[in-house]
């Protein structure tokens, strides 16, 4: 039984294990083998399935990590197995959790629905702040929208107490199109405000400090 193997036989028992965590290590930061990946991803699906809606965190999160990084070969191969684990997401995502989660959650959705971007950078919001360039000048900037206030600056405003700002133009629920009215739909719709209204800055205008130009949040979001 090779190790991928083992881990999965212990966590498949219990939602909560702390076999989950070393899943996730292997699996994501030790990368799997080919046949690892042939292995886990059709499974997860069915260990998943057994566990109660909101139990579902472990399964799904470390499914929409792998499939976030999956090519184009794999997700032919694997979707099947994908759009199972796409289907479990359904009666989980509502499920009650804190914010900093429930953004992890759209994440995995957005990795299984096989969005290359915001499968895999959308967690970039959960400090209520985002690191970017600007489109004219690529100075880099802090567009953040949390207790500070939310304003783009180029000045590191965790260190400094006055910093130059500019006000952010968050979009209206209305202005939304695309996969960010999607998104901001998913959260409000399951009573996730903040995160909602995080995302109205995320795919709204800032206006950078240094040139004054001003420009859409989302179209900087570069993937990693």
């Amino acid at each position: 039984m090779t190790r991928i193997e083992e881990l999965l036989a212990a966590a498949a028992v219990d939602p909560h294990a702390g076999a989950w965590d070393e899943l996730y290590e292997e699996a994501c930061h030790q990368g799997l083998s080919d046949a690892d990946e042939a292995f886990l991803i059709p499974r997860l699906a069915d260990v998943a399935a057994r566990f109660a809606p909101a139990d579902r965190d472990n399964a799904l999160l470390l499914g929409g990590e792998i499939a976030a990084d999956l090519d184009e070969t794999s997700w032919l191969r694997y979707a099947e197995a994908l759009a199972a684990l796409r289907r479990l997401t359904n009666d989980w995502l509502p499920t009650p959790t804190d914010p900093q989660s429930f953004v992890f959650r759209l994440q995995a959705v957005m990795a299984l629905e096989g969005d290359e971007l915001w499968g895999a950078e959308l967690d970039r919001i959960v400090h209520d702040e985002i690191e970017i360039e600007c489109p004219n000048c690529e100075t880099s900037l802090f567009v953040a929208f949390g207790d500070d206030g939310c304003f783009a600056t180029h000045e590191d405003y965790a260190i400094k107490s006055e910093v130059e700002k500019t006000p952010l133009l968050p979009a209206t629920p209305t202005e939304l199109e695309g996969v960010g009215r999607r998104l901001h739909s998913m959260s409000a719709r399951v009573g996730q405000e903040s995160v909602a209204a995080a995302l109205t800055y995320l795919f709204g205008r800032a206006t950078c400090t240094e040139c004054s130009t001003t420009f859409r949040v989302s179209d900087q979001v570069q993937r990693y």
